[in-house]
C-alpha cells in the first residue's frame, strides 16, 4: 500500500479528491489523503480557507507533510492566482507555451521544497477547466440550451480546456460563471468531475494526464 498525501486548494478540490480521484488511484495501490489549505488557524481548532497571500503560506504547509516517512507528497492547487512572490513565477507567465511554464514551475516548486516524495502539481490554468472536458454533460446538468456548443466553442478557441486563459475575467471559473449562469463551485463542480470521468478528464487535458500517470505509479514504489 502506497500513502499519499495531497495539499488541495479548497473544498471543491477536496471533494473530488474523496469522491473521484481517491477510488482512481486506489485501483494502483495508492490511497490518497487530501489535506486542505487553510490560511488560518484558529485557536478553537480547526481554520478557513482565505486568499493565498505569499510564498512562505504554502510552503509552511508543505514541509509538514514531507516529515511523514511512510507517505508520497503531491499538490493540487491552481497555477492561475498563484502568490506574486512564489519562486519562477514570474518566469512562468511570460511569453511561451503554457504547458512547458508551468511544468518548469513545478520543477522549481520541487526543488524548493527539496524532498525525493514531492510531486508538485499545478492545474493549468485552474480545477475548472477540466469541466470543459465534456461540453455535453455541462449541457445536460445545468439544463441549459445552447451550452454545450457554447462551450465547445471556448475550448476549439483556446486548444484544449487547459489552455482556456489566465485573464482575471475569462479564466475557466470566470466563463463557467458567465456561460452556466447557476455555477456554484463547490456544489457543481465535483458532482460534474464524477459525471465527466477520470478518462474523460485525462483524454483532454494532458497537462492532467501526467501528474496521474504518475501518481498512478507510485503504487509500485516505496517511501
Amino acid at each position: 500500500m502506497t500513502r499519499l498525501l495531497m495539499l488541495v486548494e479548497g473544498q471543491s478540490e477536496e471533494r473530488f479528491v474523496s469522491s473521484t480521484l481517491a477510488s482512481h488511484l486506489a485501483r494502483h495501490g495508492v490511497y490518497v489523503r487530501p489535506i486542505v489549505l487553510w490560511t488560518k488557524r484558529l485557536s478553537s481548532g480547526g481554520g478557513f480557507r482565505g486568499g493565498v497571500s505569499s510564498w512562505s503560506q504554502i510552503r509552511e504547509l508543505v514541509l509538514p507533510l514531507t516529515r511523514d516517512n511512510h507517505a508520497w507528497v503531491s499538490t493540487l492547487l491552481d497555477f492561475y492566482g498563484l502568490p506574486e512572490d512564489f519562486p519562477g513565477l514570474s518566469e512562468a507567465l511570460s511569453a511561451g507555451d503554457p504547458r512547458e511554464k508551468v511544468v518548469a514551475l513545478q520543477n522549481r516548486f520541487a526543488a524548493e521544497i527539496n524532498h525525493r516524495r514531492f510531486i508538485p502539481f499545478f492545474a493549468l490554468h485552474e480545477f475548472e477547466a477540466w469541466l470543459f472536458s465534456a461540453p455535453a454533460v455541462l449541457e445536460s446538468y445545468f439544463g441549459k440550451d445552447r451550452l454545450a456548443a457554447q462551450v465547445q466553442a471556448v475550448v476549439h478557441q483556446a486548444g484544449t480546456p487547459e489552455l482556456i486563459n489566465h485573464d482575471p475575467n475569462t479564466h475557466p471559473k470566470a466563463r463557467l460563471r458567465e456561460l452556466a449562469g447557476d455555477y456554484k463551485e463547490t456544489r457543481d463542480s465535483p458532482a460534474l468531475l464524477e459525471k465527466i470521468g477520470i478518462a474523460t478528464i485525462r483524454r483532454a487535458c494532458p497537462h492532467f494526464d501526467s501528474w496521474l500517470t504518475r501518481l498512478e505509479a507510485l503504487g509500485g514504489e516505496t517511501a
